[in-house]
């Protein structure tokens, strides 16, 4: 008798939000790129989206996720060592080194490190679910430290290539895992802190390029007046978030249309990156950036229905933490766009170009399917 195990049942609606997603970024890049002199990055980012399906379809159908989590350890290695050569080998962008090049193509290792990292903290909170009660300050350090090494060792390589927003997103991510575990209140109050101040200093002594977005968000924030906060700003590196306001206004409830946006006429230089979403905002309105944000706010919602559906516990953290990995980063562009947040130089995903960026995010749904999959075996003579 031959058995073989097949996929009776997935999560539909994650697929079909994903599909939304892709359909609605190729469509931003062909149309930023249309009144751009070169049609280069569209070419580009259509081949990564033909190697991005194969991605999810790997994470979705190939990947046991039984013998994926006794791999999360080497891959951590894998990924140390990853981020080591970015700092020896990488190139250079802006004053950051973020990526490596290999057979011509960029990786960014700290993409990856996110999602390793999720998978990390679900196996080793699955694994000592019987110390949780003992997670106060002491017994954490006691019982989870190594969550604590391995993750203070990734962060240092991440911020020594200049690259801090992905921690801030990759931080909120794994302190809610925390708290979904229920560590103590107080530890996770104690780890909060700690980080908030340890963000402070890497903004004050770090680049003075850190301290110098702050001081343009103090001036374009949108709560600087319902705080009665007085900005004291007066360079000329705002031009960014100054256009991405003008071009989100300039949308108002349904938009200038596709053929009437000005933004992407290289008023603002990082449109197909980094501001996409004020594109979206200017040429769909009010309307179509809200669809956009329901689309995150959907796909997270879902990752949390599969998170409550599962009886492993790894499973459940793995699910919720994929969820929000994508669902914080999206908020984040976002925020940028609209200058609730300082500027950070983080992609919106699914939308903005990159290739890695398209590739870990697809793996990621990838695994999200996998994860909410039903299987069933078929028995054969």
């Amino acid at each position: 008798m031959k058995t073989k195990t097949y996929i009776a049942q997935y999560d539909i609606y994650i697929l079909f939000t994903y599909f939304v997603l892709i359909a609605l970024g190729i469509f931003m890049q062909l149309n930023i790129s249309s009144v751009r002199t070169s049609m280069y990055f569209f070419y580009r980012q259509f081949i990564w989206l033909f190697l991005s399906f194969g991605s999810l379809y790997f994470a979705f159908k190939i990947i046991d996720l039984e013998k994926f989590r006794k791999l999360i350890v080497p891959l951590l290695l894998v990924i140390i060592l990853m981020l080591i050569s970015v700092l020896i080998f990488g190139d250079t962008v802006k004053g950051a080194v973020r990526s490596i090049r290999i057979w011509k193509i960029n990786i960014q290792p700290s993409l990856l490190a996110r999602i390793i990292l999720i998978f990390y903290f679900a196996h080793i909170l699955d694994k000592r679910k019987r110390q949780i009660d003992d997670t106060r300050p002491k017994g954490f350090l006691k019982h989870f430290h190594q969550l604590i090494v391995v993750t203070f060792i990734i962060y240092l390589l991440i911020l020594l290539e200049k690259h801090f927003s992905p921690l801030v997103i990759s931080g909120i991510t794994l302190l809610s895992l925390l708290f979904i575990a229920k560590i103590r209140l107080s530890t996770i109050g104690i780890i909060l802190a700690t980080c908030l101040i340890i963000a402070l200093l890497v903004i004050q002594l770090g680049p003075a390029y850190r301290s110098e977005r702050m001081k343009i968000y103090s001036k374009y924030s949108l709560f600087h007046k319902a705080i009665n906060k007085e900005s004291n700003y007066s360079g000329t590196q705002d031009y960014q978030v100054r256009e991405s306001l003008l071009s989100l206004s300039g949308g108002r409830l349904t938009g200038t249309t596709s053929k009437r946006g000005t933004g992407k006429h290289y008023f603002l230089p990082e449109a197909k990156t980094d501001y996409i979403f004020s594109i979206i905002g200017e040429e769909f309105g009010f309307l179509g950036a809200l669809m956009v944000i329901g689309l995150f706010i959907f796909l997270f919602y879902r990752a949390i229905i599969n998170s409550l559906q599962q009886d492993d516990i790894f499973l459940k953290l793995a699910s919720i933490g994929l969820g929000m990995n994508i669902f914080f980063n999206a908020m984040v562009n976002i925020g940028v766009s609209m200058a609730i947040l300082p500027s950070t130089g983080v992609t919106l995903p699914f939308i903005s170009y990159g290739g890695t960026s398209l590739l870990v995010n697809s793996f990621s749904v990838g695994l999200l399917l996998n994860i909410s999959a039903k299987k069933q075996v078929l028995q054969s003579y």
